[in-house]
């Protein structure tokens, strides 16, 4: 009998020792929370894991949250390179090694008489990892260096993708993608109940209610439905501290932050007919309010929240080195395509771009009229 998704990945997991859990660049608190808790399960089952995420920088809001200082910004070293000598016919006398020109050169000394070449041996430890676990991505190219630096690790090793948006692009070995649910955290709690059920614990269950409620905007968004508040009442009866989720996402926001989002709402200018809202910070708003990029993310899932009718929302702040900025947009549109000019980081819902030698005003004048001038195309050729 053929297995079914959950117990496809039962399989792999046991099969497996040494497991990556990894997640798009600049993923939210739905990816982190996530990774959490399936490195704790796996953990508790004698695995090795390692949760990775390119350039990863803990978000303040979720420096509560138990473990989150184990997600690393970059992979750590995959395998061995191995030079075997051998001395039972010659000792060695010395070893050392330079780097010139961008090669390493090793210089074996022997202690007396010559080394051959049939006394030398190199070879390779097998990769690091021997299951990829990929959460809340639609794609390998999201990953970021993770996956540009690394392509033959993805090649050589099954992955499990897991995800909840329709645009995934199903590139794993086996795919668990419920478009039908709120959240990453929500599949991965199903996924949990059904396969390790007892390791369950109250630190997970925070996590995964973490997750959820940062996903729906604290069950506010349109993909909330009866089974998503189901889940998180079993959440809460398995454990989960509901309140001190909601006390460091939500009121512990401080006086810099709240002066930052009504410098942004200030400036805020909104095209109707395209649902195209845009914003812009200059560096005296920072200062003024004695907040920092960091807390932009923050302004952008207020918008999503309050103002439904937006279909793109464009940040744009000045730094020292060049202009930022974050596009985000709903589903159906593409942030990547709206803003390919410009070089943009992220996935298709949300990315990050950057713009050196212009000042604001240019800057933002350049994006905004990009995104007008692709959007006519998308509705010419629609309609």
């Amino acid at each position: 009998m053929a297995l079914n998704l959950n117990q496809q990945i039962q399989e792999a997991i046991n099969r497996s020792r040494q497991i990556l859990i990894t997640f798009r660049q600049n993923g939210d608190g739905d990816a982190i929370a996530a990774s959490l808790a399936l490195a704790q399960v796996l953990q508790k089952q004698g695995k090795q894991v390692e949760i990775t995420c390119d350039s990863f920088v803990t978000p303040a809001q979720l420096k509560f949250l138990h473990s989150i200082q184990n997600v690393k910004p970059q992979l750590s070293p995959l395998q061995k390179f191995i030079i075997k000598v051998d001395v039972t016919k010659n000792k060695l006398e010395t070893l050392s090694y330079d780097v010139k020109d961008g090669f390493l050169y090793i210089y074996i000394t022997p202690r007396g008489g010559l080394i051959n070449r049939a006394d030398v041996q190199t070879a390779a430890t097998d990769l690091k990892f021997d299951l990829i676990i990929i959460l809340d991505s639609p794609d390998l190219a999201s990953l970021g260096k993770i996956y540009e630096n690394n392509t033959e690790l993805f090649v050589r090793t099954p992955t499990i993708n897991i995800d909840h948006n329709p645009a995934n692009e199903h590139f794993g070995k086996i795919n668990l993608v419920e478009i039908s649910t709120s959240s990453t955290c929500e599949i991965v709690f199903e996924l949990l109940s059904q396969i390790e059920a007892e390791y369950l614990d109250t630190e997970i269950a925070t996590f995964l209610l973490t997750g959820m409620i940062v996903k729906t905007r604290s069950f506010k968004t349109p993909s909330t439905n009866s089974r998503t508040l189901d889940n998180a009442g079993k959440l809460v009866e398995m454990g989960a501290r509901r309140e001190e989720i909601v006390q460091n996402l939500y009121r512990n926001r401080t006086l810099s932050t709240l002066k930052l989002w009504g410098q942004a709402l200030a400036h805020l200018k909104n095209n109707n007919q395209l649902g195209l809202v845009s914003l812009n910070l200059t560096k005296h708003d920072f200062l003024n309010s004695g907040a920092t990029p960091d807390d932009l993310p923050e302004i952008i899932d207020e918008l999503i929240v309050n103002a439904p009718e937006a279909k793109i929302i464009v940040l744009l702040y000045e730094t020292n080195q060049a202009v930022e900025g974050i596009v985000s947009v709903n589903r159906g549109l593409d942030a990547q395509a709206l803003v390919k000019p410009f070089n943009p980081e992220g996935t298709k819902e949300r990315v990050k771009i950057s713009i050196k030698n212009k000042d604001l005003v240019t800057a933002e004048k350049e994006v905004i009229e990009n995104i007008v001038k692709i959007m006519q195309q998308i509705t010419i050729h629609n309609g």
